[in-house]
């Protein structure tokens, strides 16, 4: 009974200290809930998609080819990155980010509305997609267990594809014309599920396993789903911007928050989202 007693003082202690913690980030953050301040965005986006294969252990005598002939090679031999259009992929991932960042409340302006965005309210940033890449390679995957005295092993090459992106965010008519670069990058991989049994039969370790081999589409499924993450992720960098200058001085953030939209409601997270770039 002790022992109880102690656990749930211990936990009445340590969700005390998180409420207590919470509580004047969560009052700066509901203000900006409450009252949101009207923010224009003017967005520019890339013409291109940088696209690489990276499976040269794949391809029989790729050490002993030049320059060029590798290049070519990765190319032709890729599974996914010959087959996507660089148009089509940056429509779905723009669409869903515009379209996402107008729900939670911006006023999204692109590159030929320059002119209206320039007459518009002192918050207004510029975001510039600098740049959006592809990766193509093998993931290798191992799966092992102890049977008896042996440990047996099986080792698998997944696809994966990384979708990387480069942001830079500026302030318009910002007194030191400050620009902050931000980064994010989100994987995709075959689906895969696997496991070891033990054939009655013939007494000996066997492994049966199921690939769901991730498609072409699925990395154009991959825009879409992440032009809506980024333009969270942008609410959320604001938000955190937002609650860390109002914060009495001397005090710092003990969290990172997250804005939900439906919910319409902040929530600590793990989930930092962008991660800010030093200048080199």
């Amino acid at each position: 009974m002790l022992g109880k007693n102690l656990n749930l003082l211990i936990i009445c202690i340590l969700l005390s200290f998180f409420l207590s913690s919470c509580l004047p980030e969560r009052k700066i953050a509901n203000t900006l809930i409450q009252s949101p301040p009207e923010i224009n965005l003017l967005v520019f986006a890339p013409d291109i998609v940088y696209k690489y294969n990276h499976k040269g252990e794949a391809i029989r005598g790729f050490d002993s080819l030049t320059d060029a002939q590798q290049d070519s090679a990765l190319w032709v031999d890729s599974r996914y990155i010959q087959y996507l259009n660089d148009s089509a992929l940056l429509e779905d991932y723009i669409n869903s980010f515009i379209s996402e960042l107008r729900q939670l409340g911006f006023n999204v302006y692109l590159d030929n509305s320059i002119d209206s965005f320039l007459t518009g309210k002192p918050q207004s940033y510029v975001w510039n997609i600098a740049q959006i890449q592809l990766d193509e390679y093998l993931y290798p995957v191992e799966d092992e267990t102890p049977f008896q005295d042996t440990t047996y092993y099986k080792r698998f090459d997944l696809n994966a594809v990384d979708f990387s992106c480069w942001f830079e965010l500026s302030k318009v008519n910002a007194e030191k014309g400050r620009k902050t670069t931000l980064y994010s990058s989100f994987t995709a991989y075959d689906n895969f599920d696997g496991e070891f049994y033990l054939d009655p039969w013939q007494m000996d370790m066997k492994y049966k396993y199921h690939i769901d081999t991730l498609q072409t589409k699925d990395i154009i499924d991959m825009a879409t789903y992440l032009g809506k993450r980024h333009a969270s992720y942008l609410y959320d960098y604001f938000l955190n911007q937002f609650i860390a200058a109002r914060l009495p001085k001397g005090e710092s953030m003990y969290y990172y928050y997250h804005y939900n939209r439906f919910r319409k409601s902040v929530t600590p997270t793990e989930e930092v989202g962008f991660e800010i770039q030093e200048p080199k």
